[in-house]
């Protein structure tokens, strides 16, 4: 029987057009991966039957395995189910666009041997644009990239309740997976739930070095700006569940009263803002200036709210 220590877990939908540089980037890793689990969430293009002649071409039948849902599940749900057909002791989350740098396993996999403590890896990466209408990777998230190769480990803060950086560039540890995984909830975007948890366990952790380059184009689906009144609104709505969801699994860690006061308090910032957005309540702005400022990803998204809910 074949011991596996190392899964990928990848959902496709439609990626015909890049997904043989992906596929291609996997198998060619200086650590060979165990095991990779594609899932195809009714792909209207020749995605499936791509990543089928690549499985064969190679030999990789024992190994790689490919299914397509029976519905459209959407994204979240289509990598969850892929994560859950995994055996590995590591989970690599993989899209289906990118380019994984040859030795992207074999570091993360070290990290992650070297400090028993990690439960969810994340890592940086570089971009490329693949069309002319790309989004660009925000400011925001450059600015946390080092390129030292150091390994930072995310502690319960504020700042960091607030996924900070790919799912695409994750890698969780089984033993956590099998903690949560009963934990995730339709629609609960994967990484916003492992990163979550992880910040929850103490084991959120950042390797400063680049394993992947990341694809930008026009369908993208995580980085395009959300400025639609109802889009902002569905959003704070799914926020404030994701932290509903991670104050239920702090308090069943016992975690301190301090901490989860701070799951509380952004629960009460983000119903301030749904409110301001969705009731056209202004004055929810105040409170939400002078109190629950540090509630906030990015505080420009104050007066960008507020701008919003007057325009209607």
């Amino acid at each position: 029987s074949i011991i596996i220590r190392t899964s990928v877990a990848m959902a496709t939908y439609n990626g015909a057009e890049y997904v043989v540089e992906q596929l291609e980037s996997i198998r060619t890793q200086s650590m060979p991966v165990d095991e990779v689990i594609i899932h195809d969430d009714r792909s209207t293009d020749d995605t499936v039957a791509i990543v089928e002649k690549y499985i064969r071409e190679h030999g990789l039948e024992r190994t790689w395995k490919v299914s397509q849902n029976p519905k459209n599940l959407g994204y979240a749900a289509n990598f969850i189910g892929a994560v859950k057909e995994t055996e590995g002791e590591y989970i690599f989350f993989c899209d289906q666009d990118d380019i994984w740098v040859p030795d992207r396993v074999e570091v993360m996999v070290g990290q992650m041997e070297e400090h028993p403590g990690i439960l969810l890896l994340c890592s940086e990466f570089e971009s490329f644009v693949s069309s002319p209408d790309a989004p660009s990777v925000p400011t925001w998230e450059q600015k946390q990239f080092r390129r030292d190769h150091s390994l930072e480990h995310l502690p319960y803060e504020a700042h960091n309740l607030f996924i900070n950086c790919q799912g695409c560039s994750m890698c969780i540890r089984r033993k956590f997976w099998q903690e949560v995984e009963n934990r995730w909830y339709p629609n609960w975007a994967h990484d916003e739930f492992v990163w979550k948890l992880a910040l929850c366990r103490d084991g959120l952790y950042v390797y400063h070095g680049v394993t992947l380059r990341r694809r930008l184009h026009s369908n993208n689906v995580t980085m395009h700006k959300m400025r639609d009144l109802p889009e902002r609104v569905r959003f704070l709505e799914d926020l404030k569940k994701s932290h509903e969801a991670t104050l239920v699994f702090a308090e069943s860690l016992s975690m301190s009263e301090r901490d989860c006061r701070l799951l509380h308090r952004n629960i009460r910032a983000t119903q301030l803002r749904i409110e301001l957005l969705r009731d056209r309540k202004v004055w929810n702005t105040l409170p939400l200036l002078f109190g629950y400022a540090d509630c906030y990803h990015s505080r420009k998204s104050i007066p960008v709210e507020l701008m919003m809910a007057i325009r209607g």
